[in-house]
C-alpha cells in the first residue's frame, strides 16, 4: 500500500493574542508632507504605533513637570484658591501681634487719662499710684448722698409715673382686682349682663361700627384665633393670673407673643361668629380660672 505524499510547506501556528497585538503596534507607518501643487515632498518620518504612544506619554509628563514647576517656584501659586504660603502666614501673625500691642496701649492711655483726671479734681493721691493701670478707689459714705441731677430725675420720674396704669399685689380671690385700675375695653352701652347661672360669662358692649377695642390692663397675648361661635378671639394674659378676653371683633390687632400695654388698641368691633345678632364686643374677665363680673370694676357706659 503506498504512503501518502507529505506537503513539504510548513504549518502555520496562530500567534498568541498578546504577540499579534505587539506586532501591531511595531508596525512601521510613514508620514509625509506633500506640497499641494507640485506634489513634492517636503518631510518624512517613519513613525510605529508603539512610537506614538510613548511620545505622547513623554509630552504628557513633561508638560505636568513644567506646570508644576511654574506653580511651585514662581508667584503664580498665589492666586491659587485657598493656597496660604509661609509669608502669607507669617505677616497674619506679625499683624495679629501688633494688634494686640495697639490695643493693651489704648487702654493704657485711657485708663492714664482717666486717672490723670481723677488726681486733678483731688479724688486720688498719685504719690505711689501707677496712672497707667485702673485705679480703684473705695467709696466713702458721702458718696453715696444723691445729688442735684439725681433728685431732680427721681421727682420727675415720680411725676410721670403717678397716673401709670399699674396692677396691684399678688392675691388669692376677686377681692385683689379692687385695687387695680382697669382700663375700660370700649365705651358703649351693656346690653347683657354677667350671669353665671346662665352660662354667660362675660358683658356685651355695643358701640360705633369699627370703634377700636383696647386691652383693659398690661399683659401679653396668649391666644389670637378664629371660631365658629365666637369669631375672631383675642385672650390677653395678665399678672395675678389675669386672662381678658375679646370676642366676635372684626379685625385683631395683634398676634401671639405681642406684649400690649393699659388702653393699647388690640382689636376691631365687629359682628364675627354665629353666635351674635349685630357689632358688640362680650368681653369677658377670668381670675385663677374663675369668671369675674367686669363691672364690679370697670366702668363701661
Amino acid at each position: 500500500m503506498a504512503e501518502s505524499a507529505k506537503d513539504p510547506r510548513p504549518v502555520a501556528r496562530p500567534r498568541p493574542r498578546a504577540r499579534r497585538l505587539l506586532g501591531k503596534l511595531k508596525n512601521k507607518y510613514r508620514l509625509l508632507l506633500i506640497n499641494d501643487r507640485t506634489f513634492e515632498e517636503r518631510f518624512s518620518i517613519r513613525l510605529t504605533r508603539l512610537n506614538v504612544l510613548l511620545l505622547t506619554l513623554v509630552a504628557f509628563t513633561l508638560h505636568g513637570l513644567f506646570v508644576t514647576a511654574l506653580i511651585v517656584f514662581t508667584p503664580l501659586k498665589r492666586y491659587i484658591p485657598g493656597y496660604s504660603d509661609q509669608e502669607t502666614k507669617r505677616n497674619a501673625y506679625r499683624s495679629t501681634v501688633l494688634a494686640d500691642s495697639l490695643e493693651l496701649r489704648v487702654r493704657e492711655q485711657d485708663a492714664y487719662l482717666m486717672n490723670l483726671q481723677r488726681v486733678l479734681r483731688g479724688e486720688l493721691h498719685a504719690d505711689s499710684a501707677n496712672l497707667f493701670a485702673p485705679l480703684v478707689a473705695t467709696p466713702g459714705p458721702e458718696d453715696l448722698v444723691p445729688g442735684d441731677a439725681d433728685s431732680a430725675l427721681r421727682a420727675r420720674m415720680a411725676r410721670e409715673q403717678a397716673y401709670d396704669l399699674v396692677e396691684g399685689a399678688n392675691g388669692s380671690g376677686p377681692r385683689d382686682l379692687a385695687g387695680l385700675v382697669l382700663f375700660p375695653p370700649l365705651r358703649g352701652i351693656v346690653t347683657t349682663t354677667f350671669d353665671r347661672a346662665q352660662g354667660h360669662f362675660g358683658m356685651d358692649i355695643v358701640a360705633k361700627a369699627d370703634a377700636a377695642v383696647k386691652a383693659c390692663l398690661e399683659g401679653t397675648v396668649i391666644e389670637a384665633s378664629w371660631t365658629t361661635d365666637a369669631g375672631h378671639v383675642l385672650h390677653i394674659q395678665h399678672r395675678n393670673d389675669l386672662v381678658s378676653i375679646y370676642k366676635h371683633n372684626s379685625v385683631l390687632l395683634r398676634k401671639v407673643g405681642d406684649k400690649v400695654r393699659a388702653g393699647e388698641a388690640v382689636a376691631i368691633v365687629g359682628n364675627s361668629g354665629e353666635l351674635t345678632t349685630g357689632p358688640h364686643l362680650h368681653f369677658e374677665l377670668w381670675l385663677k380660672g374663675d369668671p369675674v363680673d367686669p363691672q364690679r370694676y370697670i366702668v363701661f357706659e
